[in-house]
Parts: C-alpha cells; structure tokens; sequence
C-alpha cells in the first residue's frame, strides 16, 4: 500500500496524538468525542487539498435492496475518496467490531458505486464536488477498549479477503491505572 504511505502516517499519527494527549487527559468519554477529537487532530495534520466528511450516508445498492452505510469519517483528495475511517469507543469492553468491519467491506467490495457528494441543502455554492473511492483506499477501524481477544492479531480479518493490502488497524487498548497501550496492525496476506 505504498500508494497511501502518506494518509497512513498522518491517520497514525492523528491517533497517536488523539490517544496520548486527549484520552489520557480525560477529553474522550464518548465515540462522539473520540470521533470529533481524532477529526480535529487530523484535520490539522492534513494538507489544505484534503476534504473530510463526517458520518457520510453511503448508499449501496444490492441484489437484495438498498444498504445504508455511515462510516465515521470519510477523507477525500481532490478527486476521490482515499480513506474510510470506523471508530469504536468501549474501554471497559471488548470491542464490537463485526458491524463496523461489515460495513468497511461492503464498502470496498461496491467501490465502482459509490460516489460522496458535497453537496449543501442551502446557501450559496462554493465547493460543490463529487468523489469516487480510489482503487487505492485505506480502510481503518480504530477503538479504545480493554483487553485484545486473539483474534485482534489477525486483524478481525480472516474471513474479509476483501480488505487485503488496503487495511489498517489502531487499537488504545485500556486498563486500570495505566496509559493505554498502542498497537498498529497491517493487513496483508502471505
């Protein structure tokens, strides 16, 4: 994935700083904290040619019906979607991850179809664009929870080939009197 080396350090770096210096100092006691302090912290990182939206309704259509899907934040370059960011928040659980994993391979698996518009319901129109997901998108689910189940080592992953090469994986994993600890995870098969 050396296509996204960039938006994947910033992502990283973004969250590093979220965890170190905004969970650790009690500023997160929500997903919607969490959401709108890793937002900040990456939005200043960023360069001022990337767009970030957040809680996006992607809407794809199946076999079966339409399927709605909002991941939490969605990073755009100037032509199309780079990265789709699911955020988890239970740091006295385990998290639950299946739902947003789902949605992370529904999304890469409908990638031709899917199209996030800036588009405003009122006022005057300044920046008004469309954005395709890139070929080369990042994929990420990100939590602060307690204790890693075995699995989390293979990257809740073994069953979404889909997400090979284009997934990426932050964990503040939390426990009593203690910083969490943070662990990064690649997915790439053999």
């Amino acid at each position: 994935m050396k296509q996204r080396a960039l938006i994947k350090k910033q992502i990283i770096q973004a969250w590093n700083e979220s965890i170190n210096e905004d969970y650790c100092n009690q500023r997160i006691n929500s997903e919607r904290s969490l959401q709108a302090l890793f937002w900040s912290r990456l939005n200043c990182i960023l360069s001022e040619n990337r767009r970030l939206f957040i809680e996006p309704t992607i809407t794809i259509t199946t076999d079966s019906g339409n399927k709605k899907v909002i991941p939490d934040i969605v990073v755009c370059n100037t032509k199309e979607v780079i990265a789709v960011i699911e955020l988890k928040y239970s740091p006295r659980a385990k998290p639950k991850f299946q739902k947003d994993i789902e949605s992370l391979c529904s999304i890469a698996r409908n990638r031709e179809q899917i199209i996030i518009s800036n588009e405003r319901f009122r006022g005057i129109e300044k920046d008004g664009k469309k954005y395709a997901l890139s070929n080369n998108i990042l994929f990420v689910w990100a939590g602060i929870h307690a204790k890693e189940m075995p699995e989390t080592n293979e990257l809740y992953l073994s069953a979404h080939e889909i997400l090979n090469g284009c997934y990426l994986q932050l964990h503040a994993i939390t426990e009593d009197n203690s910083a969490p600890t943070l662990r990064i995870h690649h997915a790439t098969y053999p």
